[in-house]
């Protein structure tokens, strides 16, 4: 039964998370010019078809949906929890993960007078990363 539910539980974000990204390309199929990018015209080098990421989009759709409606008595994969409880663990997961954001990026930066500032550091082996600095606003 845990085992089930840790499954469910990485299952379901990634839905979530799923459903964004085929939205986001069936936007991109739908709307390819934009002003910011000089009239230039959406070209990826490998891309899936306008109805394939409908597809994914409305297959993705039903599985964040879906766990939500009640099973039918005797068929719960669960025996002594509720049969939402991995999508409210998932959506729980997003939240503090959105809190976490919200304290460290932009609340504790406008208290402490500092903003956070972006830099890329080259490594020894000629890899880079991101470094997150506090630079204090001046006024």
């Amino acid at each position: 039964m845990l085992l089930t539910l840790v499954c469910s539980v990485i299952s379901y974000p990634l839905a979530v998370v799923n459903v964004f990204v085929a939205g986001a390309l069936v936007h991109l199929y739908l709307n390819p010019f934009f002003a910011n990018r000089n009239g230039e015209r959406w070209q990826p080098p490998i891309r899936a078809t306008l109805p394939v990421a409908i597809f994914f989009l409305l297959s993705n759709i039903y599985l964040v949906v879906a766990p939500f409606i009640p099973p039918d008595d005797g068929q719960n994969v669960y025996e002594h929890l509720h049969y939402y409880l991995h999508c409210v663990v998932g959506i729980g997961v997003f939240v503090a993960g959105a809190i976490y954001w919200l304290l460290w990026a932009v609340i504790l930066p406008k208290l402490e007078k500092y903003e956070l500032v972006r830099e890329n550091e080259l490594m020894e082996d000629g890899w880079t990363r991101n470094v997150f600095s506090r630079r204090p606003v001046l006024k």
